[in-house]
């Protein structure tokens, strides 16, 4: 039943990107019905639970996909935002320190990084650790598409990549423009919206 489980996940995302979480749900929790280890099964759930405000559930099963897989850094990165918002900052910077020592251009990572700054409102880093997200935001598509649609072709256990993190983002920054997103994104973090941020660094 093992061979299942990459299928299910694979419309587990294809739902989710229609809005149909209860779906997508199932699927991911079929999945893991059909194989208890396969890391992406628990990343998928977790991610909805994450979208639904369910930050007990989405922590829960970021964790068992840690216990799956140690090596995909965008668990570190959302696992360390939902401890964020639940104000569990010891562990949530260690998660965020994880992610960045696997991929320092994890721009998720980054932005929840100023979202912790924000709260702390050092808005110096905050607005640095923004500049970061949006200097690096051409680097996620990159590092998804090659990495673990490579593991995937390989039969290794694969992360879908969620649809929010399909970046669009072209490799020249022009610094006006920048400048205007940055301080765009940063107001965004100021009101604890990091959820406003990410499309603005993923359409630069």
């Amino acid at each position: 039943m093992k061979h299942f489980a990459p299928d299910a996940v694979q419309l587990g995302w294809k739902y989710f990107q229609q809005g149909n979480y209860e779906t997508a749900l199932r699927r991911f929790q079929m999945a893991i019905r059909h194989d208890a280890d396969f890391a992406p099964a628990y990343f998928g759930a977790a991610y909805v639970y994450s979208a639904e405000g369910k930050l007990d559930e989405a922590i829960k099963y970021y964790r068992e996909t840690l216990k799956k897989d140690t090596l995909y850094v965008y668990t570190y990165a959302n696992l360390g935002y939902a401890l964020l918002q639940k104000k569990q900052f010891p562990e949530a910077l260690q998660m965020l320190d994880k992610a960045l020592e696997i991929d320092p251009t994890c721009g998720e990572a980054h932005l929840s990084y100023a979202n912790y700054y924000a709260y702390k409102q050092d808005w110096r880093n905050a607005e640095q650790s923004v500049n970061k997200a949006i200097k690096y935001g051409h680097h996620l598509l990159e590092c998804r598409n090659k990495r673990f649609h490579l593991r995937l072709l390989s039969n290794s256990p694969a992360f879908a990549k969620p649809p929010s993190a399909r970046v669009t983002a072209s490799r020249g920054l022009r610094r006006g423009k920048q400048s205007y997103q940055t301080m765009t994104c940063l107001n965004a973090v100021r009101k604890d919206s990091i959820s406003e941020c990410l499309p603005i660094v993923k359409r630069m």
